[in-house]
């Protein structure tokens, strides 16, 4: 019968269920704390995918309009009416359908009284300066025209703009040029609108087929035009998200032009939380890029979380629990002998531990070097040779980085069973790091014994591994070293078995080599 502990061996161990208790505690609270991160990540991935969406959706639609254009008849303006209008009801953040046309300076006095005459009698050519008094564009001599002839929907606010020519507006002359070259969507700077809000427009070039053209048909849209899909800022993001995550987050979006240029599309503070918030929890962020053939945007999402979300009532109970479990344990263990017994078990786990892989349950490197020690002193007295054969798992990293370290530890615990099975009882198999494996091969009788046992463990580990990711195909590389041939110590004969193991890899991996050089 174990003896009865002493009073402070005893205060030890209360102190070792109040360090149990803090550990649990701090458990809980990264638990909670990587609960609110990945909230966190999934919301803003979702407002992310949502922007993606919707700049997808622009090109799609911008590349229908200039389709649409030029199928449709030059001066059917009803039909293009009910294009853009069928367009902007399916699509909500597409602020406003425009088109301009491509004139010759020659051709604008007659076609601007022609369209006075036959459209709008108010219709005037206008350049951007004398729309916002800002100082005029110097443009080439002989530059085209190219006025907007059409806007969807139509607000007050910018009827004005009928007639405006793009190329006198800074930030669009070049968006057309570049279009022009392209042959593409491009997207403007951001620029302030003349009716208020932010945005920018999306804009693409189209070119009638020259065969196209009819000798005294109506031409009212011409031959080549600018399709343009006017976006503001506000609307890139879904609202419905927005709305019901409130200010949880902090959102910056900002577009980045073809020069690398970054102009801020829209910006929402987050809640900043108190002084206690910002000093006990750190900040999250989670960056996006967004890129299409014509558009791209970045996203920068924050979060300050608060302690309440952390702290909550189920978490406090818990906590509370713990607490009380940890003090009945105490007064239990300081009142009964049976804790001698269950510091035992702890202690012969905490050895286990020690000795042992906690993912694979096989032997670690140092309860290895012990065998090593032992499989020595045997080649020592009776001349017994042994063997230490390295395993490497191929192409290991690519199937954490794309499965997952779930799926990565399945295949490290199903190849540590495979291995155990092809081995004696007198054998050792070890987990030295990663995915590398040691073999310790005890009383064989020459490097054949070694390599047959070899082609034994690759053909095991060879096999599909079923995991959560499904089945996963597998392979690996074998390096073999003899003792005393290539070492009589386990760093010489590790290193040896690690170059015939490269070479085995080098040779086009699956294959077992054994260490081609000897000791003096």
């Amino acid at each position: 019968m174990p003896h009865r502990p002493r009073r402070s061996k005893l205060i030890l161990l209360l102190l070792a269920w109040l360090t149990l208790l803090a550990v649990a505690g701090s458990l809980l609270i990264m638990t909670e704390l990587q609960r609110v991160e990945r909230q966190f990540h999934q919301a803003a991935g979702t407002l992310a995918n949502g922007v993606q969406h919707r700049l997808h959706a622009n090109e799609a639609v911008l590349s229908g309009l200039s389709a649409f254009l030029l199928a449709v008849d030059r001066d059917d303006y009803a039909a293009t009416e009910r294009y853009a209008a069928a367009v902007t009801a399916a699509h909500d953040h597409i602020y406003q359908v425009e088109i301009a046309r491509r004139i010759p300076p020659h051709d604008t006095p007659r076609l601007a009284e022609g369209l006075r005459r036959n459209w709008r009698g108010e219709f005037a050519l206008k350049t951007f300066a004398e729309l916002t008094g800002r100082t005029p564009a110097t443009l080439p001599p002989g530059a085209d025209y190219w006025p907007i002839l059409f806007i969807h929907p139509p607000l007050p606010d910018t009827l004005p703009i009928f007639g405006l020519r793009l190329e006198t507006v800074d930030h669009l002359a070049s968006t057309l040029a570049r279009a022009h070259v392209k042959g593409h969507a491009v997207a403007s700077p951001m620029f302030d609108f003349y009716e208020g809000d932010t945005g920018y427009i999306l804009l693409q070039v189209v070119e009638r087929s020259t065969d196209d053209r009819r000798t005294g048909a109506p031409n009212f849209f011409g031959s080549t035009m600018a399709s343009m899909l006017v976006i503001k800022s506000a609307a890139l993001l879904p609202s419905d998200e927005r709305a019901a995550l409130g200010r949880q987050l902090g959102i910056q979006a900002v577009l980045i032009g073809s020069e690398g240029m970054e102009d801020t599309l829209l910006r929402q503070e987050m809640d900043a939380g108190t002084a206690l918030d910002r000093r006990l929890l750190a900040m999250l962020e989670h960056h996006e890029r967004i890129e299409t053939a014509g558009q791209t945007i970045g996203l920068q999402f924050t979060r300050q979380p608060h302690l309440q979300d952390v702290l909550t009532p189920q978490t406090v109970a818990i906590l509370t629990l713990l607490l009380v479990a940890a003090l009945a344990a105490s007064s239990l263990l300081l009142r009964h002998y049976r804790a001698l017994k269950q510091a035992g078990i702890e202690h012969a786990h905490s050895a286990y531990l020690a000795t042992h892989d906690v993912l694979t349950g096989l032997p670690n490197r140092y309860l290895l070097a012990d065998r090593f020690a032992s499989a020595l002193h045997g080649w020592q007295r009776h001349g017994t040779r042994f063997a230490v054969i390295l395993i490497d798992l191929d192409h290991f990293k690519d199937i954490n980085d794309r499965y997952g370290h779930e799926a990565g530890d399945q295949v490290l615990c199903a190849t540590s069973d495979r291995m155990s099975t092809q081995l004696r009882s007198c054998d050792t198999v070890a987990r030295y790091g990663g995915d590398e494996f040691i073999v310790l091969l005890t009383s064989i009788l020459d490097a054949g014994d070694a390599l047959q046992v070899g082609n034994k463990l690759l053909a095991a580990i060879s096999q599909p591994v079923h995991t959560s990711a499904g089945a996963l195909p597998m392979s690996c590389s074998v390096g073999v070293a003899i003792c005393p041939d290539h070492g009589t110590d386990l760093d010489s004969l590790r290193r040896r078995a690690d170059m015939a193991m490269y070479a085995a890899k080098q040779s086009g991996r699956h294959a077992v080599v054994l260490c081609a050089d000897t000791t003096a």
